[in-house]
């Protein structure tokens, strides 16, 4: 008898081809609090970073776990069950239909595809299951693997936020991208 895959723990609207979205916990934010600080955390927002160790993660992780406006999903391989990523949705503003979405790929699991069957995933989730409008995403002029991502995920660039970012020594511009819900396939 062959061996059986075990179904993933999760809701089938956030299964994918490779991947499936589920629930983060504050196990997985300490578990993969060492992805950001193998990337660099201050090229990744334009707010000053906090520093944290993994157990200051899990801690705040637990104080703000969900919400109506917010929550966290590990991206899990369905091949293994291994977290390969994490993505969340937060600031949704309920009377404009909207939120900001952001995400964190394993640095071992990049340029798989991972990340932009992710974004596909929780938009189609937030569009057909939230009733959002739009879904909106920031990054830095210089962060072309984002600029690639949003755009294979169906985003257009909406915007030109002059000098906000500082990284190494210079401002660089934040570039606003979004997708909205007529627009998505």
């Amino acid at each position: 008898m062959a061996d059986k895959k075990p179904t993933p723990m999760t809701a089938p609207s956030l299964i994918g081809d490779n991947i499936y979205l589920r629930p983060a916990t504050a196990e997985d934010m300490a578990n993969t609090h060492h992805w950001r600080m193998l990337s660099e955390p201050q090229s990744m927002g334009c707010r000053p970073m906090i520093l944290w160790t993994a157990a200051e993660t899990a801690e705040n992780f637990k104080k703000h776990e969900r919400s109506a406006t917010q929550q966290q999903f590990m991206i899990v391989r369905k091949a293994d069950n291994v977290p390969v990523g994490r993505i969340n949705f937060f600031d949704l503003n309920t009377l404009n239909r909207s939120t900001e979405v952001g995400l964190i790929i394993d640095p071992d699991e990049r340029r798989k595809g991972y990340a932009v069957e992710a974004t596909r995933l929780l938009c189609r989730y937030l569009f057909k299951y939230r009733g959002l409008n739009k879904v909106h995403a920031q990054t830095s002029d210089f962060n072309e693997g984002a600029k690639k991502l949003l755009h294979k995920a169906g985003f257009k660039k909406d915007g030109v936020l002059r000098k906000h970012y500082f990284w190494q020594g210079e401002f660089h511009d934040g570039l606003i991208y979004s997708v909205l819900a007529f627009e998505f396939d």
